[in-house]
């Protein structure tokens, strides 16, 4: 009896513990359930939440291609823009070297010529007896040489003109001196201060008289006469009285 109730008692203690097992797996199970329901709940939200998002990203991710398109587009534009510009550039910068060069080698050909004229003029002033102001032509004041230049040029009609009064005296003088050297007594009377000649007088020149001019020029002049005349107004450049002889 004594036994069975020992038994008994343990089956009974044995029992408290499973239900006590069983209580804490229901227990357990339960809060698994909740936390699977909680867990679900949460997946369903992130579920929904990518549903929306993906839309989303998917036109984010159009925007973003079209985006690197328009940029690789633009990026080529302005890559080949650049290119036409430093093209562009490099063909202007040769052409203004170009035309400095050019413009350099037009400055110095019009000093040279500048230079050229004016020793050119200078030497026909000389060489008729009439003085040249001097001047250095210079790349840096080319108007200025050219405006000398003019000046000269303008004064050349008179030098020519008073250089032709110059040889009308060295002719007449020469002549005058041939006769006088063939017997001609007739100069003390033309070198009388009351001679006179005028225009009317060699209107019509005699043959006799064209024909000694032209023996003049032939024998005479032709022959040195020119040159000496030129060296008389040389000299008469470099004497006191200069270029006023003539």
């Amino acid at each position: 009896m004594l036994l069975s109730k020992v038994l008994k008692m343990q089956q009974d203690t044995e029992d408290r513990k499973h239900e006590v097992i069983v209580k804490g797996l229901e227990d357990k199970i339960k809060e698994f359930e909740a936390s699977l329901k909680e867990k679900d709940f949460l997946l369903q939200t992130v579920e929904g939440s990518l549903a929306e998002v993906q839309p989303q990203n998917a036109k984010l991710s159009e925007e973003l291609d079209e985006a690197r398109k328009n940029l690789d587009e633009s990026s080529l534009r302005f890559n080949n823009e650049t290119k036409e510009l430093e093209a562009k550039v490099k063909a202007k910068t040769e052409r203004n070297l170009k035309l400095h060069e050019a413009f350099e080698n037009l400055r110095n050909k019009c000093a040279g010529f500048a230079t050229r004229c004016a020793n050119r003029l200078k030497g026909i002033f000389n060489s008729v007896g009439a003085d040249s102001e001097e001047i250095n032509p210079s790349v840096e004041d080319i108007p200025g040489a050219f405006d000398h230049i003019e000046n000269e040029v303008e004064a050349l009609d008179e030098v020519i003109t008073r250089h032709g009064d110059f040889c009308a005296l060295v002719a007449s003088r020469d002549t005058t001196a041939a006769f006088m050297k063939a017997g001609c007594t007739h100069a003390m009377a033309v070198n009388k201060p009351t001679f006179n000649l005028s225009m009317s007088d060699i209107v019509d020149i005699p043959a006799e008289a064209r024909s000694i001019g032209n023996k003049f020029i032939t024998q005479i002049w032709a022959k040195g006469g020119h040159e000496l005349a030129r060296d008389e107004a040389r000299k008469l450049l470099n004497s006191d009285g200069g270029a006023e002889a003539c």
